[in-house]
């Protein structure tokens, strides 16, 4: 698989595809969060791209405006942090080694709280966490 295969993905959506539970911001997000879960599951080698900005989720989101989030700040925090717990750089890396670095530097020690503050699905989430 090549570099040009990754899928570009923020890092504040690999807490987002570990504690989905078939909800989204609009019927479209759900089928497109619920296609790419479907793939990760399939190919856990699948190489992804942790990004700054707009990733393969966002085109579907109803807060895209063009690629831009209209809550840019607030989800660049998210990526951030959650970058920051992992101990990680925006770049290349398979989606299994970052679902468990995020499992295990996140969602384990219960930091989701932490991460996700102000997320209007972080109820959701805690209520749905993985074990």
């Amino acid at each position: 698989m090549s570099a040009a295969d990754a899928i570009p993905l923020r890092p504040h959506h690999g807490l987002c595809i570990q504690h989905f539970v078939g909800k989204g911001y609009s019927p479209a997000f759900t089928e497109n969060m619920a296609r790419l879960i479907s793939k990760l599951k399939e190919h856990p080698a699948q190489e992804i791209l942790l990004c700054e900005g707009a990733d393969i989720l966002c085109g579907c989101c109803p807060h895209n405006e063009g690629g831009i989030c209209v809550g840019c700040e607030k989800v660049a925090g998210y990526d951030a942090r959650c970058l920051s717990a992992c101990g990680l750089q925006p770049g290349p890396l398979p989606w299994k080694a970052f679902q468990r670095a995020v499992f295990d530097s996140i969602i384990a020690p219960g930091r989701l709280q932490e991460i996700c503050m102000g997320c209007q699905w972080l109820t959701l989430c805690l209520e749905n966490s993985p074990r």
